[in-house]
């Protein structure tokens, strides 16, 4: 009897070791890490923009379906549990306007509705835990794994097509740190802008009926 306790404390402790060398440490923020292991470990889809979007309006701007060539040409998406990611992995695309960060986190609230779970832009060690409780009602997106709408700006919301992405984990790795490390990262993308000024367009037009 002793022994068969032994060996059930025994597997309990190799069960305890093995998921605690399985989990990754990408972040100092406890929460947050989680998240990410959770990005880590679960699908990631690829979305590429359709050349479609929808414009409620807004100054000179069109009212309708349009072409929208300030649109993220691709949007990275992470999956778990609840939650997910949407990642702007391409050098050069963020811009003040577009607000000065690489990612957000979405938290469901219906079958493929989701909304804003606020989140710091500054460096891992500056930055807050995340609160996946503290969240924005006003900003939602709409993800299916087959597509992804969402609005970068709060006036017109961008159409993506989606595909699972399959990546190594050294890509996986890569990746997440990206979210960690967002501000380094949005750093880079301001000075290929600066250096590559005409290799962005600044136009949003209406698409014929």
């Amino acid at each position: 009897m002793l022994n068969f306790k032994v060996t059930i404390l025994s597997f309990f402790v190799i069960i305890i070791i093995f998921n605690k060398s399985f989990s990754a440490s990408f972040s100092e923020r406890k929460e947050f890490n989680k998240i990410l292991n959770g990005f880590y470990k679960n699908n990631i889809f690829k979305c590429q923009y359709i050349n479609k979007s929808w414009s409620v309006g807004f100054e000179d701007h069109p009212y309708g379906m349009v072409l929208n060539s300030t649109a993220f040409s691709d949007v990275l998406v992470f999956e778990y549990k609840s939650m997910i990611g949407t990642l702007w992995p391409n050098i050069g695309e963020i811009s003040t306007d577009r607000g000065v960060r690489k990612y957000q986190l979405w938290k469901k609230m219906s079958k493929d509705e989701f909304i804003l779970v606020e989140s710091d832009y500054k460096s891992d060690l500056n930055s807050s835990d995340i609160d996946t409780k503290n969240t924005n009602d006003n900003h939602k997106t709409y993800f299916d794994r087959d597509s992804l709408k969402i609005a970068v700006k709060s006036w017109i919301t961008d159409f993506y097509s989606c595909e699972e992405l399959n990546s190594s984990n050294f890509a996986r790795k890569k990746l997440i740190d990206i979210f960690v490390n967002q501000d380094e990262y949005v750093k880079k993308d301001f000075s290929f802008r600066e250096n590559n000024p005409n290799s962005f367009q600044n136009k949003i037009e209406l698409l014929s009926k």
